[in-house]
Parts: C-alpha cells; structure tokens; sequence
C-alpha cells in the first residue's frame, strides 16, 4: 500500500514517519519545503502538488490547520480530487465541521473513491509516539480498509457512523477542552487576586475533586512556568470553538457554555495570544486584573 501524506506541521511530519517506519511507501506535499526536504532526506518521497500525489498513491492522507484549507487541496485546482485515478481512500485527520466533510465525501463519491473524516487527539506526543486517539466516520469498509493505517499513527481509534460523524466527536472533546481551560483561568486569577498561592493550590487540587489531565497540562506544565510556546496554537482552538458554536446552530440544540467560551478564546485573539498555546487564554484575564498566576521565585 503506497500512501500520500498532505500537511507536515507538528502532527502531521511525525505521523508521516510514523507510517514510513511501518513500512509504507510514504510520499508526502507540503506548503512550505523544509519539512518535505528533511523527510526526502530520510528516505521518503515528495510531490509538487496535491493532483501529484493523488496519482501515484493508494490511500491519501491529510492532516490541515483549517477547513478552507482542506477544500482546496482535497477539491481546489491541483488538488486531490483532480488527480485522483479513482477507487481510491482518502482519510482526512484535520479537525473540520461536519458540512466541510460531507462536502469532500460528496465529491469523492463521485469519483468512485472512499473518505474518511478522522480527526486526531493527543498532541505532540501522541503523533509521536504513534498513540493518537482517532475518531473516524465515513463508510464501514473504507474504515476497515484504512485499519492499517490507522493502526500505524494511533492507538485508540473508533469508527463512529456516517461522513461527518468523527468531526463531531473530535468537536465535542475539544470545545470540553477549551472550557476546562477557560473556567480553569477564572478561578486560578481570583484565587491569586485573593492571595492563595497557585502552586500550592494546584498540588492540593490534583488530589481532589478537581484533578484531570487538563488541570495538569494547563497549570502544572504551562502557566506556573509561564510556558506559553505553542504545542496546540490558541488561534487553532479558538477555530474549533466557532466550529463547535457553528455545530449547535446546525442540530438546533442551545450551546451557551460553548458560545460563552468561544468570546473568550476570540478576547485572547483581539489581545494579542492568538500564536501562544490555548493554555493563554488565561492572559487577558490576569492583565485585566494585574495578577500573575506563577510559581514563586
């Protein structure tokens, strides 16, 4: 099976060599050439464009930072769907709306070829380590048809029904995520405005009720040690809070707490955080307030 792999950002160029130390034939494109550059260097294959790759691969693969982006490679000029020899996979791991994969699923169809919208979760670690959990919708036989690939990026990986159906799981856990992250901020910056020292705080908090791997990753590995780099792009959560807002609209079902949480991560933007981490969310607020939620010198 020789497989196409579009988009080597974070997750994407790990997951790629991922699949090559499977032992897939991996051809790759990518916008910008450095990363395409260092996996040909390391044994892989590059192709000029999306058309390119379609046409002398088995199974494409793409992981995007946004749903236009997704469109115009699987469907815009060059793109896949204008390469593609037909009776083909394509397994989309970038986190989109479910009218964006219904859309591409749609225009694979007609080209006798099969799509599988399967976002990804876990990080950078996990596309590393090759444990990403992966909700998958589409046909039944094109997941399992797509099973060995699967099984060569993730570890937890589930087939959920119809096109657009894994979009929505992935929505799901990360409008949750980004949440915990706003509801986090308000009350480590009023605890602080208090005078509660947050290291301490967040020790005792891990073994109460309050504990949750988020709780961790926020305060723990981010904020105490004002480590705002960027392993999960603010902008990039602040994208799937709109899609999950947009989702709500879509099914008829009232989502304050979501749209609530979708201003909040558009203030970090306006502000300024859009580049650093989601976990910056919390950065309007103790500049509003004049409080720094840090460990002690």
């Amino acid at each position: 099976m020789r497989v196409g792999f579009i988009g080597l950002g974070a997750m994407g160029l790990p997951m790629a060599r991922n699949l090559r130390s499977a032992g897939f034939d991996v051809v790759v494109h990518n916008r910008s050439r450095g990363k395409v550059d260092d996996f040909v260097a390391e044994g892989g294959t590059a192709a000029a464009t999306a058309a390119e790759l379609a046409a002398s691969v088995d199974v494409v693969c793409a992981c995007l930072p946004i749903p236009s982006v997704c469109e115009e490679v699987f469907l815009g000029p060059d793109g896949v769907d204008d390469g593609t020899p037909g009776e083909q996979l394509w397994i989309d791991f970038s986190t989109n709306g479910p009218d964006t994969s219904q859309r591409i699923s749609d225009a694979a169809n007609k080209k006798h070829c099969a799509y599988l919208d399967a976002p990804i979760s876990g990080g950078v670690w996990g596309a590393e380590a090759g444990t990403l959990a992966i909700m998958v919708g589409g046909d039944a036989d094109a997941f399992a048809q797509g099973a060995p690939v699967f099984d060569a990026v993730g570890a937890n990986i589930k087939h959920f029904g119809p096109s657009g159906s894994g979009s929505v799981v992935k929505l799901v856990n990360n409008l949750i995520g980004a949440a915990t992250n706003a509801v986090i901020a308000e009350g480590y910056v009023a605890a602080v405005k208090y005078g509660i020292d947050p290291a301490a705080m967040f020790e005792t908090l891990q073994s109460a009720t309050a504990a949750s791997p988020g709780h961790e990753r926020m305060i723990g590995e981010g904020v105490l040690q004002r480590d705002f780099e960027p392993k999960f792009a603010l902008d990039l959560h602040a994208k799937d809070q709109q899609l999950a807002a947009d989702l709500g609209k879509l099914v008829g079902v009232r989502m304050l707490v979501t749209s609530t949480v979708n201003e909040i991560y558009k203030e970090a933007q306006a502000k300024g955080y859009g580049g650093n981490n989601t976990t910056a969310v919390i950065r309007p607020l103790e500049d509003l307030h004049e409080v720094t939620v840090e460990s002690s010198p």
